[in-house]
């Protein structure tokens, strides 16, 4: 395979170079240059080591064999468009030069490679080389054209070069004499310790290369997979996850079950492992899965939730076992007898980076005492103030020992956090006992050995995590990248990520002046393990250590998982068949010939004979294949599904794609093969089933019409299948009556009525005395019975309210409806709970039956009286599932003609196309109870608005104002209701209603807490969008505005944190007065914010337009507000100052880590 082109990542350069040629400023005259003599150009022959030594970069790895191979060329013009160059030798594999004379894939340049020859004996073969291409004159060695570059060659890159190396123009006029040219390959093999050096990792194999398998990233997991895999590789951990008891945990809300499989599956399976399940069982949402949280945080978080899962259990007290310690906080009296301490456990510990190179100088900074003396006494119970030393110091080391690395910290300068990327080394093995306490217990070692480094690569705003570990006791350190494991060397583990000034990859040296720049990716984490436990910490995790209910329950799911593949994969070779029986029918209590929710779900292979998939059929009833017929069960014009006619046995070498096409309507292309299963009513005297001649254009007169009979019964108020008839189409309707009597049981007298279910909602008598053929009665068709009443049981049914007539109550069953209603909140439901004396809040989860017939309001009626509510005037609000994005959305009167409920499902059914979905949307309503009737607060809308009064604390209300209302609506609305008067004299309704009642009072609106507008009480409601970034608020306006002169200006006032878009707070209107003093306009503007004069020396007041902001110099007492252009630049107020809420508007969502399983 040959690379395109590579020339632009290599190293070019042509030999011999003149001074004039290179870049910079103009050289100065050649007496005054120095007198160091410039260097003789390298002689290809001779110094070829020189020039490989110039031109490749340096490496660390181990170089097997360094080597030079010359190829003369004699005759250029002879050479074909593709030659191969001399085999040479180079670490014991076997090399040639590949060259294009009039190039590869253009016709501008000649393109040489180097080909690795070995690769094609064996697929396995690979090398991996550094190597220089040169160009010379036959002439003169010392002037050539080089190309430098370094390759892993293998079968399917196995030459690798450059498409441009030399035009051909220059070729021939400074390189070709008399058609002779030398072409040079410098090779530089070197030894691959890991197996993956300068790999592609096309193809890659992480199982195979390293016996383990990687995690897959949902969006910024990344640092949730590197930990994964850090515990994971921490085999006792391991054992205990799996001895938490799961058996009857439900998958996706368990975090204990989603990590045992997380964990199994790293085990056994060959391909990366998803962490989806992992995270829903967390109860987080796909927002959740693109926000990076801490890693110790997250830790913790985890490690507490399986604490409480492992109590009880075998694994209890794991975790503690595992990575608890302890330590001791003291103070220490310096010239008494007296010490204070306490002792607490700790799972990690934290350690400072800053200041300190290396781990050693980070545990004894941490162990460091302080002293306490002059006004820093520490006052002794029964001594007084003493001078004192305070500190903290180790009384145990856990197993393993995990240590945060601070590389983020709070600059108190810049006001935010930062990442320190300052060098910080870490050794391969520790001994912390110097850091115990005298009194512990220092029998065994406390040498600890490095297991894992956990990185994080990028800055303070993101970037990327990943883990080096070593899984045993044995030198072999893996790197595990999201989905990619690979084998890793010890300079990566820690050269690379100790931080400090990048690493140079040349060999010149860096020049004085340089700026430097430090490496952003760095160790965070590490992973220690006490020496003496390695054998109990990483002992290998076998089957024997997993339960047994968990390699059963994995094992199953993997083989679901891989039938559903396979299936997913050959879908394309089957089609769905669903399956109808005589059973199916008799135990179906409704409308029409069944529900096709009931079926039996099967498949066929579309090109499966016929004949062959009624035997599959046969060993999956389990009957004989001679004891069934097979129906068609369509689609009838009047949206019916009725059987249509039997599959004749002579079909049974046409496929089953060929049955389909035949017996379905195209209009039914997309829909399953539907079949009717019939069983034999009769069998003769051998056993044989007896199947009458059915089924249009059979060739006998008169053929007989299978039909279905059902059963209505008023007093149980059901309606069921009953059993088939064969009639013939001639025969009188009255001729079946005494075998309609047997098969419901009457007596022989019972007089009867019958009916024909032509659809659902026709339901028509049936005339005794016609034929079936005159009453159009065809195979499928439906009878019902039921037996004739008297006139005093249909009064005692009417009395109770219930259906006499077949026609009546399958009307009432088509037009039925079982919804489940619940409040539309937990909040809520809380509420109405409580409103109702209702103790369990499940109970207000109910089954509710609704007919499409019904009105908004008598299916909130129907609400409020399942409920206990008083109807006398509705309350109840209704909520339907969006089909967008499944919540629930507020409910609009129904939609259509009708404007009954019938009308909302139909709509439903217009926009979402999957028979499952309509079921779930048609079956789920929410509500809410208000506190105003349905009618009102339809014409009403809610406003939350926030009141301010100096020296109070804002708040917030919600209030109900009439759509079409005005501002001076809300105000009164603000008087009444929420009892707010501004520090001022509660007003009658007749001052309520006053023009001037509000003129007092500022309404205005802050959009991402800056003054949009303000509002005057003749406003209307309508010109207010209440959005999430929208607020309200109302205030007294100040004393100071109502004495306003003509040259003062009123200008717009707000917060923000260190970036004017990060705002925060309640933004104000100020008055800015003419000539007034800083000092007195600052007085001012810190009484209007209310903060404290500790806090207000910390704010920056800025000057600030719409994309900047500038601060005021304080120094500056010149300076006067006033003297800005405010009306002309239309500018604001930007007070600086850190957001103490933490609710400071921002460009991303942010959200706390939680962990719900």
């Amino acid at each position: 395979m040959l690379p395109s082109d590579e020339d632009q990542d290599m190293k070019d350069s042509t030999l011999p170079l003149k001074i004039d040629d290179l870049p910079g400023p103009a050289l100065p005259p050649a007496d005054t240059l120095p007198s160091e003599p410039i260097p003789e150009p390298a002689n290809v022959l001779t110094e070829w080591q020189a020039i490989g030594e110039k031109e490749l970069a340096p490496l660390d790895e181990e170089v097997l064999e360094y080597k030079v191979s010359h190829w003369e060329i004699t005759d250029w013009a002879a050479l074909p468009d593709r030659q191969q160059g001399p085999i040479f030798e180079a670490g014991n594999h076997r090399w040639n030069i590949l060259l294009f004379p009039r190039g590869n894939t253009q016709r501008e340049s000649v393109s040489i490679y180097l080909e690795f020859t070995d690769a094609k004996a064996s697929s396995e073969n690979y090398s991996c080389a550094q190597f220089v291409i040169l160009v010379s004159k036959p002439t003169d060695p010392t002037a050539y054209c080089v190309h430098s570059g370094q390759h892993r060659f293998q079968s399917d890159e196995s030459d690798w070069g450059f498409t441009r190396f030399m035009e051909m123009a220059k070729m021939e006029n400074e390189y070709i004499e008399q058609g002779a040219v030398r072409i040079s390959v410098i090779v530089k093999v070197v030894k691959d310790p890991t197996g993956v050096l300068w790999h592609n990792f096309q193809n890659y194999d992480s199982k195979q290369m390293t016996g383990y398998v990687g995690l897959k990233n949902q969006g910024a997991t990344c640092y949730m997979n590197s930990l994964f895999q850090s515990l994971y590789c921490t085999n006792y951990f391991r054992k205990a996850v799996y001895q938490i008891p799961t058996e009857n945990d439900t998958p996706s809300e368990s975090v204990a079950l989603a990590l045992q499989r997380l964990f199994y599956n790293l085990q056994y399976t060959d391909s990366s492992v998803g962490t989806n399940e992992l995270t829903k069982s967390f109860g987080w949402d796909t927002l959740d899965a693109f926000m990076q949280h801490d890693v110790q945080e997250f830790n913790r978080v985890l490690q507490d939730n399986l604490e409480i899962k492992m109590k009880g259990t075998p694994a209890d007290g794991a975790i503690k076992h595992l990575f608890v310690g302890k330590m001791k906080s003291y103070i220490r009296c310096i010239n008494v007898d007296f010490e204070s301490s306490r002792s607490e456990d700790y799972y990690d510990i934290q350690l400072n980076v800053k200041g300190c190179p290396n781990l050693e100088a980070s545990f004894k900074d941490y162990v460091a005492e302080e002293i306490l003396d002059g006004d820093n006494k520490y006052m002794a119970e029964g001594h007084g103030l003493q001078d004192a030393k305070k500190g903290v110091i180790f009384e145990s080391f856990p197993p393993v020992l995990h240590l945060q690395l601070k590389r983020f910290e709070y600059n108190i300068m810049t006001d935010r956090m930062v990442k320190i990327n300052d060098r910080h080394e870490f050794p391969l093995t520790i001994d912390l006992e110097p850091f115990l306490s005298e009194s512990a217990d220092k029998s065994q070692s406390h040498e600890y050995v490095l297991h894992g480094v956990l990185v994080h690569s990028g800055d303070l705003g993101g970037g990327h995590y990943l883990a080096f570990v070593k899984p045993t006791k044995e030198d072999r350190w893996l790197k595990f990248d999201d989905d990619r494991v690979v084998p890793a060397t010890l300079k990566e583990v820690l050269e690379e990520n100790f931080g400090g000034e990048q690493l140079s990859t040349t060999k010149q040296p860096r020049p004085p002046t340089a700026r430097v720049f430090k490496r952003y990716t760095n160790a965070y984490m590490l992973v220690y393990v006490r020496r003496t436990l390695q054998d109990e910490i990483l002992a290998p995790v076998t089957d024997d250590d997993i339960p047994k209910h968990l390699l059963t329950r994995f094992e199953n799911e993997r083989k679901t998982k891989d039938a559903l593949a396979r299936e997913r994969k050959e879908e394309h070779l089957y089609m769905k068949v669903w399956l109808a029986t005589d059973e199916l029918f008799q135990q179906h209590e409704g409308l029409d010939f069944m529900d096709p929710i009931n079926m039996r779900k099967v498949r066929a292979r579309k090109d499966q004979p016929y004949g062959e998939y009624k035997q599959e059929l046969a060993n999956l009833l389990g009957i004989p294949v001679t004891h069934f017929r097979p129906w068609t069960l369509v689609n009838r014009q009047n949206r019916t599904i009725r059987p249509e006619e039997p599959i004749p046995d002579n079909e049974a070498p046409c496929k089953m794609e060929e049955i389909y096409r035949r017996h379905v309507q195209q209009s039914q292309s997309a829909a399953p093969m539907r079949i009717y299963i019939e069983r034999p009513a009769a069998v003769t005297e051998d056993g044989m089933p007896i199947f009458p001649e059915a089924g249009r254009g059979i060739d006998v007169a008169p053929p007989l019409c299978l039909i279905f009979i059902k059963l209505f019964d008023p007093w149980h108020q059901r309606v069921c299948g009953l059993n088939k008839l064969y009639v013939s189409p001639q025969s009188k309707i009255s001729s079946i009556l005494d075998q309609l009597r047997e098969l419901a049981g009457f007596d022989p007298r019972t007089d009867i009525d019958l009916y024909e279910e032509i659809k659902p909602e026709m339901i028509e008598n049936m005339e005794l005395n016609k034929t079936f053929q005159q009453s159009e009665i065809q195979d499928g068709d439906i009878l019902v019975m039921q037996r004739s009443l008297t006139e005093d049981e249909i009064e005692d049914l009417t009395a109770k309210d219930m259906y006499y007539s077949a026609p009546e109550f399958m009307n009432y069953l088509f037009h039925r409806r079982v919804v489940t209603v619940a409040p539309i909140e937990m909040t809520a439901m809380a509420a109405t709970a409580a409103a109702l004396n209702v103790t369990n809040v499940e109970e207000l989860r109910f089954d509710l039956e609704l007919l499409t017939t019904m009105t908004y309001d008598e299916v909130t009626q129907a609400i409020a009286q399942h409920i206990g509510v008083p109807d006398d005037a509705p309350k109840v609000r209704l909520f339907s599932l969006s089909a967008r994005n499944k919540e629930f959305k507020p409910m609009p009167r129904f939609p259509g003609s009708g404007k009954c409920f019938g009308d909302f499902i139909t709509y439903l059914q217009q926009n979402i196309h999957t028979e499952e979905d309509i079921s779930t949307f048609t079956r789920c309503l929410a509500f809410d109870i208000l506190d105003v009737p349905l009618a009102e607060f339809e014409n009403s809308r809610q406003i939350k608005v926030t009141c301010l009064s100096p020296g109070v604390t804002p708040h917030p209300v919600t209030l109900i104002v009439p759509k079409n209302g005005r501002f001076a609506d809300l105000l009164r609305q603000v008087h009444t209701t929420a009892g707010i008067s501004f520090n001022g004299p509660a007003k009658t309704e007749e001052e309520l209603q006053s023009p001037s009642a509000f003129r007092h009072l500022r309404v205005y609106e802050a959009v991402n807490c800056r003054v949009n507008r303000v509002y005057n009480p003749s406003d209307s409601l309508i010109g207010f969008s209440d959005s999430p970034s929208t607020q309200l608020f109302i205030e007294p306006i100040p004393e100071e505005e109502k004495n306003m002169g003509d040259e003062d200006t009123l200008i717009d006032v707000f917060h923000f944190s260190r970036d004017i878009n990060r705002t925060h707070s309640i933004p104000f209107k100020f008055l800015v007065i003419k000539d007034e003093p800083w000092q007195d306009t600052k007085t001012r503007l810190q009484l209007r914010t209310g903060i404290n004069d500790k806090d207000w020396a910390k704010v920056r007041i800025c000057l600030a337009s719409q994309f900047s902001a500038t601060p005021v110099e304080d120094e500056n007492d010149e300076f006067k507000l006033s003297d800005h252009q405010w009306h002309r630049l239309q500018d604001s107020l930007g007070l600086e100052h850190v957001d103490k809420t933490g609710r400071a508007q921002r460009n991303h969502p942010e959200r706390g880590l939680t962990i719900r399983g």
